[in-house]
């Protein structure tokens, strides 16, 4: 999606105020939507709710991609075109948002707090196999036209849809599963701490929108590439860096090697340095280490505050929670972005400088925390 949506804007002669707006509003409606969805799923089942989201997702992609086509046919244009293809994101994202507090949901159902870094990790590493896949996937579609990819992701989320259908077993209602955690794992400060995890996954995608906004301007103005060029060493950027997220979670993550107190305490200073040396660096390769860094942080960081938030909560508050935790990367893009834009008109690093300092407020706040959720003896 991100890959092709800036070329369709310019296809259809829509600006890329336009295109953010799309972008922003999904993100904020995805926001919400995975809350409502996540209670949703305690009570109806994580499996149905699943389904949903997919069967929703593919009939919402069909709907976005064919009304860029009746752009391109200039059957609609101009605030027409762009009020079109608002709604028709909107509505798939309201759907397609129940799939992410599902997937998660059943990860945390079906696992003991010992092995719920691992299942959420996952589900969580599917989101690196997407950024390394999707952008060399698009690139290749592109060639039978801008649309190629948008339909063909429709049949990838058809046979995802039949296989969790025939193969995911169903599952009672979390309500008969809420001794899932254990009193050892709640104590008195429980009703808070899960919220202080969850805002620290907020801070951590906060930090890569506002370097995902900034990163294609910066080669630009600092390298002196060309937006073409740009593009690509983007590209190679957050494959590198989705790289060493895979490359951490499979060995380390999912084989639970360090427990989930151990990866909070090691990942957020990790992404913290990164961010810095973004800030700092006059070089590539200094750039390339600090992405292969921040993969390193992120692919610990994001599955360990999850198993965090969902194990240090009451029983009652692990729908929300997890509704929230898995609405956190779409809360960082519909806030990151717009302030980001603002803080590279005054200096072109600045936006991974205070990436960095957020970073390193999140990770004393969050070490507070882990001491207060450490049992007593």
């Amino acid at each position: 999606m991100l890959t092709t949506l800036p070329s369709l804007g310019r296809e259809a002669a829509l600006s890329e105020f336009h295109i953010a707006a799309i972008m922003s509003s999904s993100a904020f409606i995805f926001a919400l939507g995975t809350s409502v969805w996540s209670k949703i799923a305690k009570r109806s089942g994580f499996k149905r709710i699943l389904m949903i989201g997919l069967a929703g997702y593919s009939i919402g992609t069909f709907a976005f991609a064919t009304t860029w086509m009746a752009g391109f046919e200039g059957i609609i244009s101009g605030t027409n075109l762009f009020l079109a293809l608002l709604i028709s994101r909107s509505l798939q994202s309201t759907i397609m948002s129940a799939t992410p507090p599902s997937a998660v949901g059943y990860a945390v159902a079906i696992s003991s707090p010992q092995t719920r870094v691992s299942a959420i990790s996952k589900v969580t590493s599917a989101s690196n196999v997407g950024q390394i896949l999707g952008p060399a996937y698009a690139g290749l579609l592109v060639g039978f036209g801008l649309l190629a990819p948008l339909y063909s992701i429709i049949i990838l989320t058809l046979l995802a849809l039949f296989l969790v259908y025939i193969k995911l077993p169903a599952l009672p209602s979390t309500d008969q599963h809420q001794s899932v955690t254990s009193h050892n794992d709640v104590n008195e400060a429980a009703t808070k701490i899960p919220f202080i995890f969850v805002g620290a996954c907020v801070c951590v995608f906060f930090a890569m929108a506002m370097m995902q906004q900034s990163l294609g301007f910066y080669f630009i103005d600092f390298y002196q590439l060309s937006p073409v060029d740009a593009a690509q060493q983007v590209g190679f950027a957050m494959m590198s860096s989705a790289a060493a997220s895979l490359a951490i979670q499979y060995t380390v993550v999912q084989k639970a090697r360090m427990t989930k107190e151990g990866m909070i305490a090691l990942s957020l200073p990790i992404l913290a340095i990164a961010y810095c040396m973004l800030f700092l660096h006059e070089t590539l390769y200094v750039l390339y280490v600090a992405m292969a860094c921040m993969g390193l942080g992120m692919g610990m960081a994001y599955p360990s505050l999850a198993a965090a938030a969902t194990t240090y909560c009451t029983p009652s508050q692990q729908s929300t929670i997890t509704g929230l935790i898995t609405a956190t990367p779409a809360m960082g893009y519909i806030f990151g972005p717009p302030l980001a834009a603002l803080l590279y008109q005054q200096n072109i690093a600045l936006p991974f400088g205070i990436a960095s300092a957020l970073l390193s407020v999140t990770t004393c706040l969050v070490f507070i925390a882990l001491k207060r959720a450490a049992p007593k003896h």
